[in-house]
């Protein structure tokens, strides 16, 4: 009897310290559940806000080889194009402030306001003389785009597309260096603004990607050409002047 009694005890220890054991185990699994969970939503949080974010403001620099399309404007105005056929390209610098939205998963528009410079240089060397000049023109404008995005996971944003850029003339600089048979050097600078067009729309056309940092910054990185459809000269000037510029732009986009 006494046997049976211990018997008894052991049964009731030992089922009563497995079922605290299934107890424990079963309050321990939900917070593990819980933990991913929380992680889950922290990443999907993350790759929203990064790769999908409804707005962004970025700040940009353009670096491009920039040239013309020149002709004769006519037999009225028109003059022959001379020395300056021998013109070749310009590296031009162009800066720029603006929004962008992700319409949709896929659609995303940006806008802003830039200050853009084209440009042409011609360079003349002799036995013992040289002559050569550098050609600004400065422009006010606002891009307007239109891009396809795809996102590969929260790091990396690739997008291509297009628009167009408004431009207000701002002035004209053509810098001038020389050097005459005696060795003599000298320069000068020449400024205007009359004689162009005071406004001119040009095509763009857009690649590149957008890389994130996980704090709402991303570094832009995009080739882009511009198209000039007008004239930058006026009606009455002797040539048609259309500047063309290919090169990358680079920038800091900041997600809202």
């Amino acid at each position: 009897m006494k046997e049976l009694v211990l018997f008894a005890a052991f049964l009731f220890l030992f089922f009563n310290g497995q079922s605290q054991i299934l107890i424990g185990g079963e309050t321990s699994a939900p917070d593990k559940n819980l933990k991913a969970k929380k992680d889950k939503q922290k990443s999907d949080s993350l790759h929203l806000n990064m790769s999908d974010a409804g707005s962004a403001i970025y700040f940009s620099a353009n670096c491009s080889k920039s040239f013309r399309y020149l002709e004769s404007n006519g037999e009225l105005y028109g003059d022959s194009i001379g020395l300056r056929a021998n013109e070749t390209s310009l590296n031009t610098w162009s800066y720029g402030v603006g929004i962008q939205n992700q319409l949709s998963k896929h659609l995303m528009w940006d806008g802003g306001i830039s200050f853009v410079n084209n440009g042409e240089s011609y360079l003349f060397t002799g036995k013992d003389t040289s002559y050569a000049y550098q050609t600004f023109y400065k422009y006010i404008s606002m891009p307007l785009r239109l891009h396809y995005t795809y996102s590969v996971g929260s790091a990396l944003k690739l997008f291509v597309g297009g628009g167009l850029l408004p431009q207000l003339f701002s002035s004209y600089r053509q810098e001038r260096q020389w050097t005459t048979t005696k060795s003599y050097k000298d320069e000068e600078t020449i400024k205007t603004k009359t004689g162009y067009n005071t406004f001119a729309i040009s095509a763009l056309f857009n690649v590149g990607f957008m890389l994130n940092f996980q704090n709402n910054w991303s570094l832009l990185v995009s080739p882009e050409a511009r198209i000039q459809f007008n004239s930058s000269y006026t009606k009455m000037s002797e040539y048609v002047h259309k500047n063309r510029a290919f090169g990358v732009t680079f920038g800091l986009v900041r997600n809202l």
